[in-house]
């Protein structure tokens, strides 16, 4: 993606590509979530002045994804260990 010509950022093309990778981690994320993929890429492409701006609001878009599910994979271990030992 970063070898995109400046504009390119603006196609549907590389949006319906940064979309399904919100989407990814929305699934891997495991979780419930109020907006869809769509609508979050939408308002993050309305927010953002420049493809940097851009591609930077998404990657922290995707990490917090990322984050969420280090969380409940974690959490999940925990209760695990928990119930094992009463």
């Amino acid at each position: 993606m970063d070898l995109a010509p400046d504009n390119d950022w603006r196609s549907p093309g590389f949006r319906q590509k940064v979309v399904a990778q919100i989407e990814e981690a929305m699934r891997k994320a495991g979780t419930a979530h109020a907006k869809t993929s769509n609508e979050m890429e939408n308002h993050v492409f309305i927010k953002a002045k420049s493809r940097e701006e851009y591609l930077s609001l998404v990657a922290r878009l995707i990490i917090h994804f990322r984050d969420i599910r280090k969380l409940s994979v974690s959490g999940c271990q925990a209760d695990r260990s928990f119930q094992r030992y009463p």
